[in-house]
């Protein structure tokens, strides 16, 4: 968790780019799910795969993780995770795409409460 201006607490997920590929599990409201995140090298972006921890049932496999745009946001049903997890920089430096550099550090994957409909 981070604390930023005007006292509202964010939380978001830790993602290390040295490790890349790699595997990691996340304690996310309702359940625990198993995150890998990777790199295209021929694409020159990262992408995430989604499972449920205890039954290993595959989300998604290979959703691009790009800057300002909830992960697994057009194929989520009742099984993803509760909060919306988007790629953003709340640090205020002008950056529009995640990359090696920035993603884990300026860029993390933020946890908002989902809206009701």
């Amino acid at each position: 968790m981070q604390l930023i201006e005007l006292g509202s607490e964010v939380q978001y997920i830790e993602i290390d780019t040295s490790k890349v590929p790699y595997t990691f599990s996340v304690k996310l409201d309702d359940r625990t799910y198993t995150f890998t995140i990777r790199y295209n090298d021929s694409g020159g972006f990262f992408t995430a795969d989604l499972s449920i921890s205890t039954t290993g049932e595959v989300l998604a496999y290979g959703d691009p993780i790009r800057y300002g745009r909830p992960l697994f946001g057009p194929i989520e049903d009742e099984r993803f995770p509760l909060p919306v997890i988007i790629p953003l920089c709340l640090t205020g430096d002008e950056i529009d795409e995640v990359t090696f550099d920035n993603f884990g550090k300026q860029v993390k994957l933020y946890l908002y409460e989902r809206r009701e409909a």
